[in-house]
């Protein structure tokens, strides 16, 4: 199974928040939608940290090569 994207994730989160604005969402279905949110938010921090990490090194890289 392919790994899901930084998109789809989002998209996840936003239609979480969405359904617990709802005033007829339960209380039970905004805890399990706040904790699917939760993890949701956690893999596009991952995401991010990890696209960071990517630039950071190539920044660092391309600074290198400019030094010489």
């Amino acid at each position: 199974m392919a790994e899901k994207t930084f998109t789809e994730s989002m998209k996840k989160l936003q239609d979480a928040a969405a359904e617990i604005g709802r005033q007829t969402t339960s209380l039970e279905d905004s805890l399990r939608l706040f904790e699917e949110g939760m993890k949701e938010a956690d893999y596009c921090r991952d995401i991010l940290d990890r696209a960071e990490q990517k630039i950071q090194i190539y920044e660092n890289g391309e600074l290198k090569d400019a030094e010489l």
